[in-house]
This record gives C-alpha cells, sequence and structure tokens, in this order.
C-alpha cells in the first residue's frame, strides 16, 4: 500500500491519449527495379538472357518504353525507387540472383532503421517474342528479404506493353498476399474445366467445324461412289459422317491442346488437299463418280501432312496463314502454268491448278516450319501479289482481244504471271524488317536518374527528398 507522501511526490497521471501511428513514409518501401531483360530463357544457366540492345529493333523499343512506365508507376504505388542500382551484372541475372538482391538493403541512403535491415523489393520485366505481332510479357517481383517469386505471364500485342504491364505490376505489388494454406475445401469442378475449359484448345471451335463439314464431305463421297442417289441413304450417311468428324475433333482436342493456328493449319491441309485431288481428277478425266474418291484421299494426305508438321512444330496464327496463303498462290501460278503450256484460254485449267495447290501447300508448311513470317505481312505479299496480276492482265489484255493465237495467249499469261511475281517481291521488299544500326560500342556509358533519393525526418514524418544525378561506367 502506497504511503500518501509518496503519492504527492508523484502527483496525479497524465490521462492515456493515442499515440497516432506513424505516417506511412516512402523510405518503408524500397524497391529496385531492373532493366527489361530478353530472352527468357528455358535452360538453368541464364547465359543467354540479357538487356535489349539498339540492334534487336522493337524489343529494343517495347523494352524501353515498359522500363519508363514501371519506374513511374512503383512511386505512383508509394515505393521509394533506388535510382542508384544500375542492375545486374551480364551473367547475374538468374532467378537466384533476384532473391539474394532482395535480402540486402537499398543502395542509397536511409533514415529508417526498419528498411535497411529488412531488404527491398526486386522487380524484373521480361520479353520474348511469341509470333506475329505479339510478344511474351512476364514481371516478377520478389519481396523484401524473401525467397519467393511471385509472377505474371501474359501473351500481349506489342503496341500494348506498357498498358499490360502497369497492370500486371500493380497486381504483384498491390494484390500480392496469396494464402499459402488451404482455404477450406475446393468446390466441385464443373463446366469451367476439361473439355470446356477456355484455357485448353482454344482452337477447339475451329476443328469441330472444319472435322464436322469434312466427315459429312466423305459421307457424301461414300454415297456417290457406289453410284446410289437413293436421299434414304444420302442422310443418314451425312449425319454418321458429320458425328464422326465432329466427336472425333472433340476427342483430340481434349487430348491435345489445341491452338487457334494448329486448327486452321489442319483444317486448311485437309481442305486444299481435297481441291487438288478433285481437280487433278477432273484434268485426268476420271469417271465422276470417284472424283469425290480422288478428293477424300488428297483430303487425308493433306490432312496427315499437316498433322506431320505440327508434332514437329506448333503453328500459330502466322503459320496458318503462311499454310493457306501458300496453296492459294501455288493453285493460281498452276492455273496460268496450265494456260501457257495449251495456249489456250477456254478450257478450265484443272490439271494445272490441283498440281499447283498441291505443291503450294507443301511449300507452305515447308517454310511456316522454318520461318516465322506475321501473318499480316503474309496478307499484304498476298494482296501485292493479286494487284500484280491484275496490273499484268490488264497490261496484256489487247494480245486476246482479236486474232487470239497461242502465241498471243501465250504472251498474256506470261504478262499475268510477271505482274504476279513483281507484286508479291514487291510487297515482300516493302514489308520487311529494318532493323536500325548497331550502337556503337564504347566502354563509357552515362544513364541520368532523377527523382526521390532519400528522405528527412521531421516533427510531422518523413518528407522524401528529391534529386537528380547521373551514374554509369567513365
Amino acid at each position: 500500500m502506497a504511503r500518501a507522501d509518496d503519492l504527492g511526490k508523484e502527483g496525479p497521471k497524465p490521462p492515456a491519449v493515442d499515440t497516432p501511428p506513424p505516417p506511412d513514409a516512402r523510405d518503408d518501401k524500397p524497391i529496385v527495379v531492373w532493366s527489361t531483360l530478353t530472352p527468357v530463357p528455358d535452360d538453368a544457366t541464364g547465359n543467354s538472357i540479357h538487356k535489349a540492345a539498339p540492334s534487336e529493333g522493337g524489343i529494343y523499343e517495347r523494352a524501353t518504353e515498359l522500363d519508363a512506365t514501371i519506374r513511374d508507376a512503383v512511386q505512383d504505388l508509394g515505393f521509394a525507387l533506388d535510382v542508384a542500382d544500375v542492375g545486374p551484372a551480364n551473367g547475374r541475372a538468374r532467378d537466384i540472383d533476384m532473391v539474394e538482391r532482395a535480402q540486402r538493403s537499398s543502395s542509397r541512403k536511409s533514415t529508417s532503421a526498419v528498411s535497411d535491415d529488412n531488404g527491398t523489393w526486386v522487380v524484373s520485366a521480361r520479353l520474348e517474342p511469341a509470333g506475329g505481332d505479339s510478344l511474351m510479357l512476364r514481371i516478377i517481383a520478389v519481396p523484401p528479404k524473401q525467397k519467393q517469386l511471385r509472377m505474371r505471364v501474359e501473351r500481349i500485342a506489342a503496341a500494348d506493353v506498357s498498358v499490360r504491364g502497369l497492370v500486371l505490376l500493380r497486381d504483384l505489388l498491390v494484390h500480392a498476399n496469396v494464402p499459402t494454406v488451404e482455404q477450406g475445401p475446393r468446390p466441385q469442378e464443373s463446366a469451367g474445366t476439361g473439355i470446356m475449359s477456355p484455357s485448353h484448345s482454344p482452337g477447339r471451335a475451329v476443328l469441330a467445324a472444319n472435322a464436322a463439314l469434312f466427315g459429312a464431305f466423305m459421307a457424301f463421297s461414300v454415297q456417290r461412289a457406289s453410284g446410289s442417289e437413293d436421299p434414304r441413304l444420302l442422310y443418314p450417311l451425312l449425319t454418321l459422317g458429320t458425328g464422326v468428324g465432329l466427336g472425333s475433333a472433340l476427342l483430340v482436342a481434349e487430348e491435345f491442346n489445341v491452338t487457334t493456328g494448329d486448327a486452321w493449319t489442319i483444317a486448311g491441309g485437309a481442305w486444299w488437299g481435297t481441291a487438288a485431288g478433285i481437280l487433278i481428277a477432273n484434268g485426268r478425266r476420271v469417271p465422276l463418280t470417284d472424283r469425290y474418291a480422288w478428293g477424300v484421299g488428297g483430303g487425308i494426305v493433306g490432312l496427315g501432312l499437316a498433322t506431320f508438321s505440327l508434332t514437329r512444330h506448333k503453328a500459330d496464327e502466322a503459320d496458318a496463314v503462311l499454310v493457306n496463303s501458300g496453296a492459294g498462290l501455288g493453285l493460281g501460278i498452276g492455273a496460268m502454268a496450265d494456260f501457257f503450256y495449251r495456249g489456250d484460254l477456254e478450257k478450265t485449267p484443272h490439271t494445272g491448278a490441283g498440281y499447283g495447290a498441291a505443291v503450294g501447300l507443301v511449300a507452305g508448311g515447308t517454310i511456316a516450319t522454318f520461318t516465322q513470317v506475321p501473318a499480316s505481312r503474309m496478307m499484304l505479299i498476298d494482296l501485292g501479289a493479286g494487284l500484280g496480276a491484275a496490273a499484268g492482265a490488264a497490261l496484256g489484255s489487247p494480245l486476246v482481244f482479236e486474232d487470239v493465237t497461242h502465241a498471243k495467249t501465250r504472251g498474256f499469261v506470261g504478262a499475268t504471271f510477271g505482274g504476279t511475281l513483281a507484286g508479291g517481291l514487291t510487297a515482300w521488299w516493302l514489308t520487311r524488317d529494318r532493323k536500325p544500326a548497331p550502337a556503337p560500342k564504347t566502354s563509357f556509358r552515362l544513364v541520368p536518374y532523377g527523382g526521390t533519393i532519400g528522405s528527412s525526418a521531421t516533427k510531422d514524418g518523413a518528407v522524401p527528398a528529391y534529386g537528380i544525378g547521373v551514374n554509369g561506367i567513365f
């Protein structure tokens, strides 16, 4: 029990006052942003990953744009950007290097002991070509003092790099808390998974529609080959063929991840092979009842070749356009070759068109396997070839107005073919990639920086300090 004189000496205690929490100082969340790297390696060494160089053209431009966007965004999100960190050295850009960097504090001066003791955030963006005009964007973030990599991946159009990069970065830094323990029982799987999952086999619809039509065509060919015209036989066969084709396509889409490019490549092989078979049969004057069988045979051969090519190389939309464009150009060039050989424009060039379509299909598939041509460029080349053919035909048209001879006919066909070739080559030349001249190699490099370089403690809390400077190699 306290004595009265002790109570008098201590005096009354002041009322308890809730102390407001310290303001959210920017210095409490330091972050290091590495320059965008390319490409993303599949090997464990990481030797092939590097900072994009000016000689890499479009990748360099998109990487520079993405770097500026990320550096501005992290500061807008309340992080203190370490502008003095120049990024990893050559050969030190692996995931483990990011983890090791996150264990160390920021390289700039700090007034917060919490920041210096708890490491720093590390963010690294990665870009790699994904076919055509699209890119694969990865953004990886490592929290301070942790060994956990958080990543967002998305296939995007090249023009959307900044927008999508900002969205993915915000998801990583703002909505980064992901539960690591099961939160109750999982709901049962529904139609969102399996064969109807939108993330599995996006080319399912294209494949199913073309397979159903091809199955119906095969059934119609069987009915024609039998010599029967009885609809009581035709309609059940059509139903059966359509069902078999549709079911086969759905089974394939469930077993394998069929992309839209894969589906259109398979469809192009089947239909162009069918067209080539029917045209060749017509040119060889095969009996009418057997011409559809030739078409089925050609379609199966084209389908087999397309499927074999997909086992060696996954196709995207650009590859599908190249396969179908090659077959179409081959058909047209084959028809002109037939006209030139006979010197007559009156008869339909079935034989030349059929062989040309077959050769063009094989050539287009082969080129698509070994090269990468953007879909837009291939379509422009097709347009140039078509316009060139029209211009050549217009120039040679006086040869076939009157007193038509074999020589004049061949001259007209030659002018049309020359226009086709000139138009296609011109479009190819105009749409080629123009790579900038490589930057001269030098050991002298300066990089300016600016923004928040520190903070000052005041009675009202931490106040950020701003400044500018340069760093680099002297």
